[in-house]
């Protein structure tokens, strides 16, 4: 394995697990993708050149469809950016997608109907616990993939001639597509999952996220997500437990986490 490529891997798993961002495990198979000949191959490919391969931007159609659904009346390409503004917005410090997190965190900036939720990035098992006051609609990725831009010159740049989303897709769109199973239940009962994509959209991360992930300056940026979302509707008062699990045919098992929340009344 090159060293470009052992950089992007790490990339690739730790953005993974951020953007990841709540659920955990079970014994229901909800979106189980069978792997393709040959998606371990073109992933790699569009990871070193940007370049989306055919079956890929197919699915780079159908998620930004997916985009489109309604929920809580909001688009879901919205919740997805809204999620994500807020989550890099927080200083990795204190910020529930913290490595260190137990869910002690997970109540900062949250505001209005639906509660934003997110997981410890970079373990492979993780539980926290999380309190929410009732009424509050819960939106999550069961796995998303962000990809920022500008980066550091050590991860794939935009190539000469290419348009900057259809770059930003290829690194998103592939590795989604390479996900081979993704699993979650709500008090040992099927979520749905839903995959979805944005448009391009502009954030401002904390600045100490660079500590974390060199590509996030700290400055305005511009980034795409793609991925798979659970949208939860409000739990009642008392303890819920959420469950996921997911592994990638390329990048193996990436992580078995728990949620357990305390909902509580207002």
């Amino acid at each position: 394995m090159s060293t470009s490529h052992n950089q992007v891997s790490r990339r690739c798993l730790r953005l993974a697990s951020l953007a990841v961002a709540a659920l955990a495990t079970s014994q229901v198979v909800l979106a189980a993708m069978p792997n393709v000949p040959g998606q371990r191959e073109r992933a790699v490919q569009a990871l070193r050149t940007g370049q989306l391969s055919p079956q890929s931007q197919q699915s780079a159609v159908r998620a930004a469809a997916g985009a489109l659904e309604s929920w809580q009346g909001r688009l879901l390409e919205q919740l997805i950016i809204d999620h994500q503004r807020w989550m890099f917005s927080i200083p990795i410090g204190v910020n529930s997608a913290n490595p260190a997190e137990t869910g002690a965190n997970c109540g900062l900036n949250q505001q209005g109907s639906v509660w934003n939720l997110v997981g410890p990035g970079g373990l492979p098992v993780f539980n926290v616990e999380c309190s929410i006051p009732a009424g509050k609609a819960i939106f999550m990725p069961a796995m998303g993939y962000f990809y920022e831009y500008p980066c550091t010159p050590d991860y794939p740049q935009l190539p000469p001639g290419q348009k900057l989303e259809t770059f930003l897709r290829a690194m998103t769109a592939e590795f989604i597509d390479g996900i081979s199973l993704a699993q979650a239940t709500l008090d040992g009962k099927p979520l749905k999952v839903r995959r979805a994509a944005t448009g391009m959209f502009s954030f401002t991360g904390a600045k100490d996220w660079v500590n974390y992930d060199s590509c996030i300056t700290g400055s305005p940026q511009v980034t795409q997500a793609d991925g798979l979302w659970l949208l939860i509707d409000p739990p009642s008062v008392g303890k819920h437990t959420i469950k996921v699990n997911v592994t990638h045919s390329v990048y193996g098992a990436l992580f078995d986490g728990t949620w357990v929340l305390n909902v509580t009344r207002p």
